[in-house]
């Protein structure tokens, strides 16, 4: 019997554990590094909408992250833990995501002037966007099958089947992001291109990375799905869903980091009586901004 393919499909699985096990080790490290930002910006100021969004995209990779790991890792696993294992973490992968793209569809509306139409048209293209996300997902489910490892050394669980339809998730994606991006860039260019507050520069600069970044990650997971080997299906999925976590709340915490040095500078400024002073004036966007009950601040 030929074992090279075994050794293949073993190795290949590995690079996803390494991945996945990577992926956990970066939440992880950026969970340490703005820890003590997430105190000072987020425990001491009130709760709200944007409060409770960042609380559900910090915390919810405690719960699928392990049981990623889990199965990944996992030794003399049963196929139907598997499953059940695939199936649960998928659904808090799904909706950690969705969380995080609420967080940027507010910093969209902040930038757009707090306008209620754009609210609520965003708001509304991630929930049409995110019922075929759901159909696929369960298409998937039903096509998911699990078998015994190719070679004894080969730990967690063993995928021998699954459809790739898996794809059209992350081409959504995709396309809910490049419409968020473009959005962005329109309004940037349209009304900031020429301002220096430097609230409304973070908003724009973390706005437009963040989208090109996660833009560039579901567009691997696409080409992966598609072009690349069976046992790469979950490849960057973890990958994904700990970056739509990281830069979400970094997002937040930028924003009301740089807030707060704006707002100290000011009095530091207004104080000493400074001509300067005018310049540093929040303007009219970021005071609107701070009013709002769907703040980021």
């Amino acid at each position: 019997m030929d074992i090279a393919p075994l050794v293949r499909s073993a190795s290949l699985l590995e690079t996803v554990k390494y991945i996945n096990v990577a992926s956990g080790a970066v939440f992880l490290t950026d969970y340490v590094q703005t820890f003590d930002m997430e105190v000072e910006h987020i425990w001491k100021s009130k709760m709200s909408i944007a409060n409770v969004l960042f609380y559900l995209s910090r915390y919810l990779p405690f719960i699928d992250l392990p049981m990623v790991l889990y199965y990944a890792l996992a030794p003399n696993i049963s196929n139907k833990t598997c499953f059940q294992l695939y199936v649960i973490s998928s659904g808090f992968t799904a909706f950690g995501i969705g969380v995080a793209e609420s967080i940027m569809v507010l910093r969209t509306y902040a930038l757009w002037g707090n306008n209620r139409r754009v609210l609520v048209f965003l708001m509304g293209l991630i929930a049409a966007c995110y019922i075929p996300v759901i159909v696929f997902l369960v298409v998937f489910f039903r096509s998911l099958k699990y078998g015994d490892p190719p070679l004894p050394t080969v730990l967690g669980c063993y995928p021998t089947e699954g459809s790739i339809i898996l794809f059209g998730d992350f081409a959504i994606l995709m396309f809910l992001e490049a419409t968020i991006m473009a959005m962005t860039l329109w309004i940037g260019y349209k009304r900031f291109r020429h301002s220096r507050n430097p609230l409304v520069r973070t908003l724009y600069r973390d706005g437009i990375f963040y989208f090109v970044y996660l833009f560039l990650i579901s567009a691997g997971n696409v080409i992966v799905l598609v072009a690349g080997p069976p046992e790469y299906v979950d490849l960057l999925n973890t990958f994904q869903r700990v970056m739509h976590s990281v830069l979400s709340t970094r997002t937040m915490l930028h924003v009301r980091d740089t807030a707060r040095r704006d707002m100290r500078t000011t009095e530091r400024e207004e104080t000493t009586g400074s001509l300067a002073f005018t310049t540093l004036v929040p303007s009219t966007a970021h005071t609107t901004y701070q009013e709002q009950g769907h703040n980021l601040q």
